[in-house]
């Protein structure tokens, strides 16, 4: 069995093996902004970041925390994360359909199976709630459109102008939206955040939301015009009142999930602005808050492995060194979309797009201000007046700590290479 040493080491090397093996695969597709179609399956910039974000989660976390997951944890997550790198890269709309809901399952039935707290149960059938009454839509859409264009492949649809068509794509994205979730469906997240383990909320912040993003983008992007400006603008709106609720929460992992629905507007902006360019930034935007997610919610899980409490007031007790302190500095910078991270880059190509629009501008203006504000508060409320406890068994912090590590490595210094 590996020492802590021994697995630091062999992360951090195969991490770098799969960097430069993904990095040769989609450099050609990278400059070229084209995607390469192969019948059934197409890799794209925005196959390769979303690949990338789940084996970059999934290897820390199976490694990491091999001895703090059940078998059966490890199996449900390990289809969870095929799936979804198969949802990633996946042309055929019926294919996509099967690995799109297989991707959410396992992780509804580990909130079932597996979470500790008292109101998962709730949690667990308002999630299946959402699942189940899209998921029947969802596929009858792709059948009927389908048909239409003669093609179940997603590159051969097209859009006309005639009444019917684009009601179903409007619900289409509809649909989408709940998944993401976009307002006024967002109100699963907090809920299933705060019942789901810590694994299963690495995962759904990490990736899950930006399922919805994909089939937007996969499906229906070819609709996003001026007859979307009403929906947008309350959606950025929306955003900077969850901000607002988010200083509100003192349970971590509700605080977490309402800053990652002011987030996941980023991307969905994305869409409405520019070119393709800034698509492939948007979707790149999505690696860096599915790092930002897993670093956080794991510093959380550190935080209640300690403490046995998720209140931010009580947290304070479970910094127990410089070492944690700085890791947790650089954690909370991470959601503030601090220079060098991939975020901060992101968000500044598309504010440059969005340069000279009085509504975008405005917008930014708001988003910036509380984004960076909030996640600093906090930070420096839990390292004024700290008053540690000195663990004696202090085994498991070895774990969480290099699982910080690469991941804020990966976070900060992985846009010198994408």
């Amino acid at each position: 069995m590996f020492n802590s040493i021994s697995i630091s080491w062999f992360l951090l090397v195969f991490s770098l093996f799969l960097f430069l093996l993904l990095f040769s695969c989609g450099v050609d597709c990278y400059f070229g902004y084209n995607a390469v179609f192969n019948g059934y399956f197409v890799f794209d910039c925005v196959s390769f970041y979303l690949i990338l974000l789940v084996l970059i989660l999934g290897i820390c976390s199976y490694i990491m925390f091999s001895n703090s997951l059940s078998t059966n944890t490890y199996i449900f997550l390990f289809l969870s994360l095929v799936c979804s790198s198969v949802c990633f890269c996946i042309n055929h709309c019926i294919i996509f359909w099967v690995v799109y809901e297989l991707s959410m399952l396992p992780l509804l039935y580990l909130i079932f199976a597996e979470s500790p707290y008292s109101e998962r149960f709730l949690a667990g059938w308002y999630f299946a709630a959402y699942l189940i009454i899209t998921s029947l839509p969802l596929l009858l859409i792709f059948i009927y459109i389908s048909f239409v264009n003669g093609s179940l492949f997603f590159n051969c649809w097209y859009y006309d102008n005639s009444g019917i068509t684009y009601c179903i794509f409007l619900l289409l994205s509809f649909v989408f939206f709940t998944k993401i979730p976009l307002f006024p469906f967002h109100t699963w997240l907090p809920i299933v955040h705060a019942e789901a383990t810590s694994i299963v909320s690495i995962f759904l912040s990490g990736y899950i939301m930006k399922l919805g993003l994909l089939g937007i983008y996969r499906c229906t992007y070819f609709i996003f015009n001026s007859d979307f400006i009403v929906y947008l603008f309350l959606c950025c709106v929306m955003s900077i009142l969850f901000f607002v609720t988010a200083c509100n929460e003192l349970d971590g992992k509700r605080w977490l999930a309402f800053l990652s629905l002011s987030h996941i507007v980023i991307p969905f902006i994305g869409l409405f602005v520019g070119d393709f360019v800034v698509v492939n930034f948007s979707f790149f935007y999505c690696l860096g808050h599915g790092i930002s997610a897993g670093i956080v919610f794991g510093l959380l899980w550190y935080f209640y492995e300690l403490s046995n409490s998720r209140n931010w007031i009580l947290l304070k007790s479970s910094l127990n060194g410089k070492t944690l302190m700085l890791i947790v500095v650089f954690s909370m910078l991470t959601l503030c979309s601090f220079p060098l991270t991939i975020q901060f880059f992101c968000e500044v190509c598309l504010i440059k797009q969005c340069y000279g629009i009085l509504l975008y501008v405005f917008f930014w203006c708001l988003y910036l201000f509380f984004g960076g504000l909030i996640p600093l508060v906090l930070c420096g409320h839990l390292l004024i007046r700290v008053e540690f406890c000195d663990f004696s068994s202090n085994c498991i912090w070895y774990c969480f700590n290099y699982f910080l590590v690469v991941l804020c490595i990966w976070c900060y210094f992985s846009v010198l290479f994408l």
